[in-house]
């Protein structure tokens, strides 16, 4: 499974990337906006886990740009844990938000659940 991880904090992109690598997973990082929305049109990620707090666009308007084009199964990964926030991630299209600080086995949990209901 090919799965794009952003976020602009290097020790959560490395720490879900090599625990993604464990897994089995072939894993492309972006640390913006405008990298994340380039990154996923060259190469297609079967799943997408995004942080929202991101320069140059947020990731809620990543995911809206990523949706409006494609279905893809996207997890935001986020410290935004007010009800707005949590219904912003719905208006966007994500269909997963997990909070930081999080949990590793649920999140890879959360990203089996989501890649084993794709259809192929």
């Amino acid at each position: 499974m090919r799965i794009l991880i952003v976020d602009d904090n290097r020790d959560i992109l490395d720490l879900v990337q090599r625990v993604l690598l464990a897994e089995g997973h072939e894993v492309i990082t972006a640390r913006n906006g405008v990298e994340a929305l380039q990154r996923e049109a060259k190469h297609t990620p079967d799943l997408i886990v995004l942080d929202i707090n991101l320069p140059f666009l947020d990731g809620w308007e990543v995911c809206r740009q990523i949706k409006a084009r494609r279905s893809v199964p996207i997890i935001i990964l986020s410290v935004r844990a007010e009800a707005v926030d949590l219904e912003r991630s719905r208006a966007a299209g994500a269909d997963d938000h997990v909070l930081k600080p999080f949990d590793l086995d649920d999140l890879v949990n959360r990203i089996t659940r989501l890649t084993n209901a794709l259809p192929g």
